[in-house]
């Protein structure tokens, strides 16, 4: 089977985009959409970030749109324990391609500079003030990891269970990789609008893969349910 084939059988709509342009029109038109419709039915919305390079091109889309920015809140789905200013940090990244939609939006980063347990403390009690999210936007690395929830760590399947003990998990340090803030399955399978993004060859594979995997190995595959859509492009 196909990616789309294998989205639409669980009830997934599946976006194919040609070029990245189009790809990044096609995110930013769906998240304005949600969070329009957040906003006419609610007063507000809540929109949840992922970080990596991907989602820069949809994100300047986003910020040129016209929104009533000054309804909305931003934050992180995950970000590693680095300040802003450093090349690694996703809040940099998002401030960068939001500049004018965070002038007049409530932005909410995850980095305090505390410690990872103290900042995944305090976004916890954040987190249960704010959620669901309207609009919550995953990423996906070759790995099949999501958010920062990787493959194969020790506590993998409690933090992706809508059972978890917490909103918001401090992931230690490890070989290749910074310690980092995530949000768990308990606080990302409450959006009431859940969009994947993906591109290239590789995670089109990785993607199809975690149809049949159990989440433990590609962590994505726990999130492949309603009301997740799938943006893809063959360019990355």
């Amino acid at each position: 089977m196909t990616l789309e084939q294998c989205s639409r059988a669980r009830g997934l709509p599946f976006d194919a985009a040609a070029t990245a342009e189009a790809h990044a029109e096609h995110m930013a038109s769906r998240v304005l959409e949600g969070l329009r419709q957040a906003i006419q039915a609610n007063g507000t919305a809540t929109l949840a970030l992922s970080g990596g390079r991907g989602p820069e091109q949809f994100l300047r889309r986003l910020d040129a749109m016209a929104l009533e920015w000054e309804k909305v809140t931003v934050t992180l789905v995950d970000e590693r324990w680095v300040p802003e200013d450093h090349p690694d940090s996703n809040a940099g990244m998002i401030k960068r391609c939001l500049p004018r939609a965070l002038q007049r939006a409530q932005w909410i980063p995850m980095y305090q500079g505390e410690s990872p347990e103290q900042d995944a403390a305090r976004m916890e009690v954040v987190l249960r003030r704010l959620l669901p999210a309207d609009v919550l936007v995953l990423g996906m690395g070759p790995d099949g990891h999501t958010a920062s929830l990787f493959p194969q760590t020790s506590d993998i399947a409690e933090n992706l269970s809508d059972r978890a003990r917490q909103l918001c998990q401090a992931v230690p340090a490890a070989e290749g990789r910074r310690a980092r803030l995530t949000m768990t399955g308990k606080a990302i399978r409450q959006a009431k609008l859940l969009l994947l993004q993906i591109s290239g060859e590789q995670k089109y594979r990785t993607l199809l893969e975690a149809f049949e995997a159990e989440p433990e190995k590609l962590p994505v595959a726990a999130f492949l349910a309603p009301p997740m859509e799938i943006f893809y492009s063959p360019e990355g």
